[in-house]
């Protein structure tokens, strides 16, 4: 049976909880990964994705109003609230991106060691519902296993 240290990603793109979520979300975007542990004093102390970002933002910014029967006020209404969002969208965008990296990522997070079985790891993904999950040994951050590679794995 394969193990975690067979498979796992030993090139871990990291952040630091100080970091913006601006400056995370393109880190993220460039290294084309949808999440990365947080690193600090070499120690994860998060999670964080580009799913709790746009929801971060999501929250901070409103939604719009849900129409369920769009009818010609309905539509006139929502026109308007997205042309005053609009406007105020640039400054309000600057100011949610400038929250840190430890306001948003997730704290409880779950690692795995590099000894684990790929069964193991994969109920593990799924009993969590996580997509990722760092590998650590000695509490330090040794790689990471997403669930592609986990995916692959099973194939190879």
């Amino acid at each position: 049976m394969k193990k975690v240290k067979d498979f796992m990603n030993k090139r871990v793109i990291h952040l630091s909880p100080n970091e913006t979520i601006f400056d995370a979300a393109k880190k993220l975007s460039k290294s084309k990964i949808a999440g990365a542990p947080v690193i600090e004093k070499n120690k994860i102390v998060g999670v964080i994705s580009i799913s709790d970002i746009v929801r971060f933002i999501d929250i901070k910014l409103g939604r719009l109003p849900k129409i369920d029967t769009p009818g010609i006020s309905t539509l006139v209404f929502a026109l308007i609230k997205m042309e005053k969002l609009r406007q105020d969208f640039k400054k309000e965008m600057n100011k949610i991106t400038s929250f840190k990296v430890r306001e948003v990522m997730t704290k409880n997070v779950i690692t795995i060691s590099p000894s684990m079985s790929l069964v193991e790891v994969a109920e593990m993904m799924e009993k969590h519902d996580v997509n990722r999950l760092p590998v650590v040994c000695r509490g330090k951050l040794v790689g990471i296993v997403a669930r592609a590679d986990v995916i692959k794995a099973l194939i190879n």
